[in-house]
C-alpha cells in the first residue's frame, strides 16, 4: 500500500561538534483540538492547521486509530473491515478523498489505500481521524510515526511551527526528488508543488545534486565502516550538513548513530561520546526528548561501552 511516512540543528560537516550537554527530556506537549483546525487549503484538499505556535521537539497529535487494516488487504477486506464499524466512523472514514490511481476501485478500497499509514510494529495500517489529513510537503515542518508505547500514531514538531501554519510531513523516503515526485504522481495523483520542488531552475538544480549526494552518502556508509571509518565520519559530517541545508531532518538521526556505532566498533571512546550526544538531540527533534531512542541514546553518551558493538572492530582514533 501507499504508505504516507521519514532533535536539535546538527553542527556544519566544517565544524567539530561540542560534547553533548546531557539535558533532561522536556515534556512532551500534546495540543488540545481546538488548537488544530482541519480546513481546505488552496491546492491540497484539506489540512491540517495550528492556532498556536509549537516548539520544534514537541509533541503535536497522538491518535488512536478510527479503523486498522492488516498491512496488506483486497478490497474485499477493505469493505468488510468498514462494514464493522460504527455508523459514526464508518461516515467518518467516508468523508477522505482517494487517489485517482483508484478511481476504478470501491471508494472503500480506494480510501484505505491512499489514507492508511503504517502501525509498524503492529504490521497492521490505520486510519486516524487527524493525523491522516496531514498533507505532504518535500521540507515538512513535522514528522509521524507509530509509537508502540503508547498504542498511538504520534506527531511531533521538526521545526517551530508559528500559528497559521499547516502542518505538513514527508509521505515518501526516496531522497531523489525526480524519484519522488514520481511515485507522489502515481501512488497519489498529484504534481507536488511545495517550495522545495518550486525553487528556480539554477536553484533546484543544486539542490538535486546535494540530495544525490546525500543518497550516495547513506548508500555508501556500511561499505566505510570496516575499510576506512576515518572517511565514513567525515561523509556523515557532510551528509548533515546536507540535511540541515535541505532540511529533511529526518534523515538525520539515522546519520548520526552510524557514526556512534562506527566510533563504538572501533573503541574511540570520547568521539563515541560526542556522537551519541548528536543521536540524542537528532532523535528528540524527530521523536521527541522524552522518546526511547533519544534516551538510549543519552544513556550511551553516558557509558558508550554499554553498546553491544564496543570494540568489536579494534581499537583506532577517528575524527569527531
Amino acid at each position: 500500500m501507499p504508505s504516507k511516512r521519514i532533535r536539535r540543528r546538527p553542527a556544519s560537516a566544517t565544524s567539530s561538534p561540542a560534547a553533548p550537554s546531557l539535558i533532561a527530556p522536556l515534556p512532551t506537549s500534546e495540543y488540545k483540538p481546538s488548537d488544530l483546525t482541519i480546513k481546505d487549503t488552496a491546492h491540497k484538499g484539506k489540512g491540517v492547521f495550528t492556532s498556536v505556535a509549537i516548539p520544534q521537539g514537541t509533541c503535536i497529535i497522538s491518535e488512536t486509530p478510527l479503523v486498522t487494516f492488516p498491512d496488506t488487504f483486497t478490497p474485499a477486506e477493505a469493505l468488510a473491515v468498514v462494514a464493522r464499524c460504527s455508523e459514526d466512523d464508518r461516515q467518518k472514514f467516508m468523508a477522505f478523498t482517494y487517489s485517482p490511481a483508484y478511481t476504478n476501485q470501491d471508494p472503500v478500497f480506494g480510501i484505505a489505500k491512499t489514507n492508511c499509514v503504517p502501525m509498524a510494529s503492529l504490521r497492521q495500517a490505520g486510519l486516524f481521524e487527524t493525523i491522516c489529513r496531514v498533507n505532504h510537503d518535500c521540507r515538512p515542518n513535522s514528522e509521524y510515526f507509530w509509537d508502540h508505547t503508547l498504542g498511538k500514531e504520534v506527531l511531533y514538531a521538526l521545526v517551530d511551527i508559528p500559528a497559521g501554519e499547516e502542518l505538513t510531513v514527508c509521505y515518501s523516503d526516496l531522497l531523489e526528488r525526480r524519484e519522488r515526485r514520481a511515485w507522489l504522481t502515481s501512488n497519489f495523483g498529484f504534481n507536488c508543488k511545495c517550495e522545495s520542488c518550486t525553487l528556480p531552475s539554477t536553484e533546484l538544480a543544486q539542490s538535486n545534486q546535494r540530495m544525490t549526494k546525500l543518497s550516495e552518502i547513506i548508500a555508501a556508509t556500511p561499505m566505510l565502516i570496516r575499510i576506512n571509518p576515518v572517511s565514513a565520519i567525515a561523509q556523515i559530517h557532510q551528509s548533515l550538513a546536507i540535511i540541515e541545508q535541505e532540511k529533511c531532518w529526518g534523515c538525520g538521526p539515522s546519520q548520526a548513530y552510524d557514526a556512534l556505532q562506527i566510533c563504538v566498533a572501533w573503541r574511540d571512546l570520547p568521539n563515541a561520546k560526542i556522537w551519541a550526544g548528536r543521536a540524542a538531540e537528532l532523535f528528540g527533534r524527530c521523536r521527541g526528548l522524552d522518546g526511547e531512542n533519544a534516551v538510549r541514546m543519552r544513556a550511551y553518551a553516558r557509558d558508550p561501552t554499554s553498546h553491544m558493538l564496543w570494540g568489536a572492530l579494534g581499537t583506532r582514533k577517528l575524527s569527531s
